[in-house]
């Protein structure tokens, strides 16, 4: 069994960073994921009015800013005056510890340089065509085709990325996803897979009456050389379960308690 970024032990993927303690997808809560030791930093890309790609989940700056307005509204330079600390908090809003720390977007590019030893997996939100090549280019451009996973929601996205840098791997994306599951139910694999272009299923365990993380459907990825990278999990007990099933890594805004988890079952 030959798995994507196989280090003999299940992935500590941090879920836009260390983002239950600090503000996602800043650079903070970055590099306090790497100081906690984890293995991969997950993100997503949104592309500024200006055309910039950028770590950002929403479409929307609301929930994260208390600003209106969308990403692709607002240039690079308009976006760097928002404070991305300034709606975070974690205990029900009784006190915003980071608002006013200077946390700002940070743009694909400069995470790249920033973290050239840390495995990044991005997530493509944006479903304008020209998204993906764009995204291609910033990663070719800087020498960055290793330690990289590319991830969307948009299946036309991801078709597209793989033709703009085949040399980089992606994950699956849901049409590709539920026709893995639906083989692996009723037992017609072949039926229903007939070619595999990504390195890893990156899923929920379930998506409302689908039970996807299943042993059957590990083993199923595994035969085939599929990893399988489970979000988005914060709870003790959920990731013991998960690593007991044989899965390769699991996404969490806790990587601290997932390290911990690792350490008492022998990993670390």
């Amino acid at each position: 069994m030959k798995l994507i970024f196989d280090i003999g032990r299940p992935l500590v993927m941090a879920h836009r960073g260390e983002s239950g303690n600090i503000p996602e997808n800043t650079i903070l809560a970055l590099e306090a994921a790497v100081k906690i030791g984890v293995d991969v930093l997950e993100s997503d890309i949104r592309f500024t009015k200006d055309d910039i790609p950028i770590l950002f989940h929403d479409e929307d700056l609301t929930r994260t800013t208390g600003v209106s307005g969308s990403i692709r509204e607002k240039t690079l330079d308009e976006l760097l005056q928002i404070d991305l600390g300034h709606t975070f908090t974690t205990d029900g809003g009784r006190t915003y510890p980071f608002r006013g720390k200077g946390l700002k977007v940070i743009t694909l590019e400069e995470a790249l340089q920033r973290f050239p030893d840390t495995i990044l997996n991005l997530d493509i939100k944006d479903n304008f065509r020209e998204a993906p090549a764009e995204v291609a280019r910033v990663l070719l451009e800087n020498k960055r085709t290793e330690k990289i996973m590319i991830a969307s929601f948009l299946p036309p996205q991801l078709k597209r990325f793989r033709e703009y840098a085949p040399m980089i791997p992606t994950s699956a994306h849901p049409n590709e996803i539920r026709n893995f599951v639906i083989g692996v139910n009723m037992r017609m694999l072949g039926m229903f897979v007939r070619s595999v272009q990504y390195k890893a299923f990156q899923v929920p365990e379930r998506s409302e009456s689908v039970h996807i993380v299943t042993s059957k459907f590990i083993k199923a990825a595994h035969d085939r050389d599929i990893a399988v990278h489970v979000w988005t999990i914060n709870n003790r007990e959920d990731m013991e379960r998960l690593l007991s099933m044989e899965i390769n890594g699991i996404f969490t805004d806790y990587p601290a308690i997932l390290r911990e988890v690792l350490r008492e079952r022998g990993y670390l």
